[in-house]
């Protein structure tokens, strides 16, 4: 995509104005921004635009992940949905990316299966345009390799509130973050590069965003100087080496976001420090934790993204007043869960969109699993109506799951994986299914039979069919989807691989699927067919 210098004219010409424009929400459903602000092109002014600055300080060619910028956009109060009547941090950041798309300033394709930009990237001459006006401007600062393409400015003249490290052998955490001024400081490590931070964050009371993706701690202690960060609204310990988090986090009242899935090794005890968070849009836990500590979550009210939710931590009754819930992830874990309350509670989440269901593994159900789960699923009634997408791991239901699923019309996306279902046979209905994008089954030991009638899944895109050891064949039925563009195969059994594979007895059925990718370790030797 080319890029020329009208292009860069324009995108450095963005402003505000007030307006009333249409926008879609992360469900589709059109809406107006009633007076508010939108990004506005102008030969009258030359503001440039934060946004932009943002974008360009990521290095040269990295993928950036719109839903964690969104959150960086907003904790710099750069957008805010309060200025966008019924929208989301992530539905803002949509309208800002698709603007700078439109002007082939920001290089990004919509996800098949979401709709939405997901990841984007700047173009080069953009960027380093942005990277001199930015430092024109005195945005930001960047610690970058030296041999790089990208200035490397002293640290301790610095006067940027926004301090963005690459490198670690010239960045030293203890003292290079003198700067009382600072409101942002990303860690973005680069290939396996980890930060070694310091002790003390008493230095930086300004402090708005703290990116910490990969550092580590002495001793993997999370300084309880943390807590002195009382104007923090986005804190980030995506995979950092952390095996301590102090209660001090409890002083972060202001945090939208708190990324929390960090990489310890370990059981790690979260503390309870979450109820008075009453501003946090997304939460994210970690994945491995012990359960010394019952974390009250009722009060979130303004939650979007619950990652890691456990039910022996934390009571499902909690999930009742979260009802702007987007995204659930769920671990059912301990005895004693009534799969009736976690009914309930799912079904008071009306705008639930995206729904994960996990078992973890030092649940009793691998032991006793009619203790916890139910032989089947809810009914339909009991599904927030605009689910876009589920999965299902290790839920061992006995019932086929079809039947239910393919009556939540939003669906897009399916995916169940690891004896989420443990019977024989699964069939889908014809006319069943209408929305549905994407397809995976992984790992349904049991399953010998699946049928699909025709008029099922009429506009599947992708479908996985990956280690289902006993499956005797592929549904007649997938010859009827027409939309059908991607299939994925990957079996050990050499009966299945002879019938899917070229000229195979199964291979009719697939034959008008333009991409068809197996995966096994043996024959056929082509992996891919075209």
């Amino acid at each position: 995509m080319s890029l020329d210098i009208a292009d860069i004219g324009q995108g450095l010409q963005f402003h505000f104005v007030r307006t009333s424009v249409p926008y879609k929400d992360s469900k589709g459903t059109t809406k107006r921004l009633k007076n508010r602000n939108r990004l506005h092109n102008s030969t009258t002014r030359t503001d440039s635009i934060p946004q932009l600055h943002y974008l360009a300080s990521y290095p040269e060619d990295h993928e950036i992940e719109i839903e964690r910028l969104s959150y960086v956009w907003a904790a710099e109060g750069i957008t805010y949905p309060g200025n966008y009547e019924g929208a989301t941090i992530r539905d803002v950041a949509d309208l800002y990316i698709e603007e700078l798309v439109k002007r082939n300033m920001v290089i990004s394709e919509r996800d098949a299966l979401t709709s939405r930009f997901e990841k984007c990237q700047l173009h080069n001459l953009m960027r380093e345009i942005c990277l001199l006006k930015a430092k024109e401007e005195n945005f930001l600062q960047i610690v970058t390799d030296p041999t790089s393409s990208s200035s490397v400015h002293s640290l301790a003249s610095s006067r940027s509130r926004r301090l963005v490290v690459y490198n670690t052998s010239i960045f030293s955490g203890e003292n290079d973050m003198k700067n009382s001024k600072l409101r942002s400081l990303l860690f973005i490590p680069v290939g396996y590069s980890r930060f070694s931070m310091g002790s003390n964050f008493i230095e930086l009371p300004l402090l708005r965003v703290l990116d910490l993706d990969g550092a580590k701690f002495k001793g993997g202690k999370l300084p309880s100087s943390i807590g002195k960060l009382i104007h923090l609204k986005y804190l980030s310990l995506y995979q950092a080496s952390v095996t301590y988090l102090p209660s001090s986090l409890r002083n972060l009242k202001s945090l939208l976001y708190l990324n929390l899935r960090i990489n310890s090794g370990q059981l790690i005890n979260v503390p309870n420090v979450f109820k008075e968070m009453l501003e946090l849009r997304y939460l994210s836990l970690p994945w491995e934790r012990s359960s010394l500590t019952k974390l009250e979550l009722g009060n979130l009210l303004k939650l979007e993204t619950l990652i890691n939710f456990s039910t022996k931590d934390s009571s499902v009754t909690d999930l009742h007043r979260m009802t702007k819930l987007r995204t659930l992830q769920i671990l059912i874990s301990g005895e004693g869960l009534h799969m009736e309350t976690l009914s309930s509670a799912l079904s008071m989440l009306g705008h639930l969109e995206d729904l994960t269901v996990t078992p973890s593994e030092n649940s009793v159900q691998f032991k006793h699993p009619k203790l916890i789960y139910r032989p089947m699923l809810p009914d339909v009634q009991h599904f927030p109506s605009h689910l876009t997408t589920i999965s299902l791991v290790y839920c061992f239901l006995e019932e086929d799951p079809m039947p239910t699923l393919e009556k939540l019309l939003q669906l897009k996306v399916v995916s169940l994986w690891y004896n989420a279902y443990v019977g024989r046979r699964m069939v889908c209905t014809g006319g069943g299914f209408p929305q549905l994008l994407s397809l995976e089954i992984w790992g349904l030991d049991a399953l010998e039979e699946w049928i699909v009638e025709e008029g099922s899944m009429p506009l599947l895109h992708t479908l996985h069919i990956v280690d289902c050891k006993k499956l005797k064949e592929l549904p007649d039925g997938l010859r009827f989807i027409t939309s059908l563009k991607e299939l994925a195969i990957g079996t050990n059994e050499k009966e299945f691989q002879k019938k899917v594979s070229k000229g195979g007895e199964d291979y009719y059925k697939m034959q008008h699927v333009p991409l068809i990718r197996y995966n096994w370790p043996q024959e056929p030797e082509n992996n891919e067919v075209n």
